[in-house]
């Protein structure tokens, strides 16, 4: 009897590497997660990374090392990159623009943002946000490091596994908030991403991702200032007040998210539960099942087959 296919999604947050493992059959399961120490610093060094580094065999040890403690046998392997070293903004664009024009629209908008940088080093992509009243469209415009993109490509040729997606962390947590909440998608719901120093913050409405933006602040600051920010940003825009707030990342103790629910006065204050619809078996870590909020990024990529 041939096994299902399984896909590896690989996340990082502050020093550690997040793993979930999610077997595709007629029924999509939960197989594993896991968790360990990194020495590979992909915020502060992705603009040196490369795929000769020398980083890159210690990267691969690390991620072996896991697989083979934990018994992890997938087929393909996807890679969430934190945010902060990215290039992630919002611009408007003509939605007809395709092929090398749309290439060098975006080449041109990332000069205007980093005109010390040159377009070449990084991979540019777009996401047309379909404007509701059929006027003017957004888009969200992505430049991965070049460089950081082919380091985690040749790790995962080292492993001898075969690549599946690179993506940002924000976004491949979209995918699991949209298996887990079907039932608040048809409302405006925000997604907030915490680490030591960051807060992401995205809007999905009608379960697309339609804003994000990033703060920075001192590390152990308390993120609330940044989430009512976000708030009051979404309010000056005229849009209403989101029907819910989910919550990712780092430890997200009950009485933060208490606090918070109080703060903003939106009941609907939740840390991830990102199994919430996702069946698990049994062998899986009862305790990281438990915290599934850090592992959104990894699972939502594990649960992409494309």
């Amino acid at each position: 009897m041939l096994r299902k296919p399984r896909i590896l999604g690989v996340s990082f947050l502050q020093g550690r590497l997040q793993m979930a493992e999610v077997e595709h059959g007629r029924t999509v399961q939960l197989t594993a997660l896991v968790e360990g120490e990194s020495t590979t610093d992909l915020t502060h060094a992705a603009h040196e990374l490369t795929p000769d580094h020398p980083q890159l065999d210690v990267f691969v040890k690390e991620l072996r090392a896991l697989l083979t403690s934990h018994k992890l046998s997938p087929e393909k392997i996807s890679f969430a990159l934190p945010t902060a070293p990215l290039f992630i903004n919002l611009i408007p664009i003509d939605p007809t623009l395709a092929g090398p024009a749309l290439k060098a629209h975006l080449a041109w908008e990332m000069q205007q943002f980093y005109p010390e940088n040159d377009p070449k080093d990084f991979m540019l992509g777009s996401d047309i946000i379909p404007a509701a009243d059929g006027g003017a469209s957004q888009a969200f415009m992505v430049g991965l490091p070049r460089g950081l993109v082919g380091f985690v490509q040749r790790a995962a040729q080292e492993l001898k596994l075969k690549m599946s997606i690179v993506d940002v962390d924000q976004f491949s947590v979209e995918k699991t908030v949209l298996l887990n909440y079907p039932e608040i998608l048809e409302h405006a719901i925000v997604l907030f991403g915490l680490r030591s120093g960051a807060v992401d913050a995205s809007l999905i409405h009608e379960g697309r991702m339609t804003d994000y933006r990033l703060y920075t602040m001192e590390p152990d600051t308390d993120p609330t200032w940044a989430i009512t920010a976000y708030l009051h940003y979404l309010q000056d825009r005229s849009i209403p007040e989101p029907a819910a707030l989910i919550l990712h990342g780092s430890d997200i103790p009950k009485e933060f998210v208490a606090a918070l629910r109080e703060e903003t006065g939106i009941k609907q204050t939740v840390a991830l539960n990102a199994v919430r619809k996702l069946p698990v078996a049994k062998s899986v870590h009862a305790p990281f099942v438990k915290a599934s909020y850090r592992f959104g990024a990894a699972i939502g990529l594990a649960l992409r087959t494309q």
